[in-house]
């Protein structure tokens, strides 16, 4: 990272304040603290602090994999037809997956795969520029009908604002200018879009691109068939029923009300969960613990709840432990423990633990203080030694942490959001920022923390999500998806006041932008529907449960 303080003129570009040897070596910037695309333009006269950011930050991934949606779709529709679209959606391995739309369904081959990559590297070659243009509402109408694109002018009608930010690209074999809109900003051209992987998946294609939790570096792509399949069981359901765009979703819900969007959503949730508990009841193995993970904002709480009284209807004695209250003391943790990581966790305390209550032997659970740091001891209990213990946490699914315990016996859930919905064609809904919207309407409401507050935390929350969680996904024997299709629609309203807070002179403000961009463009629902058991609720409030607040 260059961090430097620069004398600015009006008018200059951050990208002409790069030796013309570094320009590509970066992908956007940081002007004092706030991320900016290379080609912004200064508006007076100044001195700022600016770091270039390379691949190795986040937000400058987040540009380079939205530019290469871009260049994609640009080389697929010169590859193949001007009248060809393709849907992208975020895959395993948190890779891109993209399959054709259109009347002929098209296998993607190795072949039209290799078509395609040529024109892709002929532009980067030639290194084409990516322009963006403002344009009134009704020319970006005009445009998308010029070009046949049906989904966008869809989503335009929910725009309020009555101009369009398009980018714009002139290039050999087309007659016309090629113009698409990507919800993010792009890289100045597509020279910076050199590294990249695709190649045939199913019927459509894979597109890897590099991570920052790699170092700037694409990882060697996981075929990770538990969350595969997940995936495509959510989006087959979204096709089924049309709600797989956000114009899909309002348009259900203008037919069937809130109650209709809300009723599928919930029991689909409880087809899941019916599901898995089948799965662990008619077990040949002796199941004694059930261990529960995901990333942050998953509903990994109430679903715990739903589990346990689910289990408990079925004649299986279940009760639920917390790994929190597992914490080493501060004054006894080793100085410079991530507080993160396994080594914060009292492993031995726990398996001890974990032991007596299997086995029907007395014991004590501990609760920890973390406005303390401090640990106590409740009352002595014995168990009928038939119990089912169920765990959730980060490490759950982490076998260091229940070592003691037989693999036989234990069964894993992974739960995560997974939405298979779209803005638009081009633009899938991230994953991450749907948990970062569950995330802003909780603690604001538990915690009293501003919006701000939440979104600076959280590249340090989804670094302990890429160290401790994303690894041991596959060990899961379930994969539980706990996304709702309402949940944009309820949690628009809640959110957006909380983004509004933040002003553009803070360093927050370009996610926050980026969440709004997103929840603006789905229709607001009433959450009286929602059920209090429902795992929405630790979102919005209102729940049943009181651990889940």
């Amino acid at each position: 990272m260059n961090l430097k303080q620069i004398n600015i003129k009006q008018g200059q570009k951050i990208l002409d304040l790069l030796d013309k040897k570094e320009q590509k070596k970066y992908f956007c910037a940081k002007v004092d603290g706030i991320v900016k695309s290379l080609n912004y333009i200064f508006k007076e006269n100044g001195k700022h602090n600016i770091e270039f950011l390379d691949l190795k930050n986040q937000e400058a991934c987040k540009i380079y994999e939205a530019s290469l949606r871009y260049l994609a779709t640009l080389a697929i529709k010169m590859a193949l037809s001007e009248k060809t679209d393709v849907r992208y959606y975020y895959y395993v391995s948190r890779s891109i997956y993209g399959k054709l739309i259109s009347k002929n369904q098209i296998n993607f081959s190795r072949a039209i795969i290799e078509k395609i990559k040529n024109k892709m590297d002929e532009f980067i070659s030639e290194d084409i520029k990516f322009t963006r243009v403002k344009f009134t509402k009704k020319e970006a109408l005009d445009i998308y009908k010029k070009q046949q694109n049906l989904d966008k002018i869809q989503v335009l009608k929910y725009r309020k604002e009555n101009y369009v930010h398009l980018y714009k690209t002139v290039c050999p074999g087309i007659s016309e200018p090629y113009y698409d809109y990507l919800y993010a900003e792009l890289v100045p051209s597509a020279g910076y879009l050199k590294d990249y992987e695709m190649y045939p998946y199913g019927p459509g294609f894979i597109l890897s691109t590099p991570r920052s939790d790699f170092n700037g570096k694409i990882p060697d792509f996981v075929d990770e068939t538990k969350f595969a399949e997940a995936l495509s069981s959510n989006s087959k359901f979204a096709e089924q029923n049309c709600i797989d765009t956000a114009v899909g979703i309002n348009n259900f819900l203008k037919k069937n009300e809130d109650v209709g969007l809300i009723s599928i959503s919930e029991s689909r949730i409880n087809r899941q969960l019916v599901e898995v508990t089948n799965e662990i009841i008619n077990s040949p193995k002796e199941i004694k613990l059930i261990c529960i993970a995901g990333p942050s904002s998953s509903g990994k709480t109430s679903f715990a709840n739903r589990l346990m009284y689910e289990l408990m209807s079925l004649g299986k004695k279940t009760m639920r432990i917390s790994i929190d209250n597992f914490y080493i003391p501060k004054d006894k943790m080793k100085p410079g423990t991530d507080i993160e990581s396994l080594e914060a966790i009292d492993v031995e305390l726990f398996n001890e633990t974990l032991l007596k209550m299997i086995f029907g032997y007395e014991t004590s659970l501990p609760t920890y203080d973390f406005k303390t740091n401090l640990r106590k001891f409740g009352p002595t209990f014995t168990t009928d030694g038939d119990q089912i213990i169920i765990i959730e946490g980060i490490h759950a699914l982490n076998s260091n942490l229940t070592s003691s315990i037989p693999e036989y016996s234990k069964y894993k859930i992974y739960i995560s959001p997974q939405p298979q919905v779209n803005i638009d064609n081009h633009t899938p809904l991230s994953m991450s920022n749907l948990r970062l919207l569950r995330r802003i309407a909780r603690d604001s409401r538990t915690r009293g923390t501003a919006a701000k507050e939440t979104i600076n935390m959280w590249s340090n929350v989804r670094n302990g999500e890429f160290l401790y969680i994303y690894p041991t996904q596959e060990n899961a024997d379930y994969v539980f998806d706990s996304f709702y299709f309402y949940e944009p629609c309820a949690l628009r309203n809640v959110v957006l006041p909380l983004l509004d807070e933040i002003s553009s002179d803070d360093k927050e403000y370009t996610l926050a932008s980026e969440l709004k961009q997103v929840v603006k463009y789905f229709l607001p629902m009433d959450d009286k529907f929602v059920p209090c058991n429902s795992l929405m609720r630790e979102f919005i409030g209102g729940t049943c449960f009181k651990d889940a607040k």
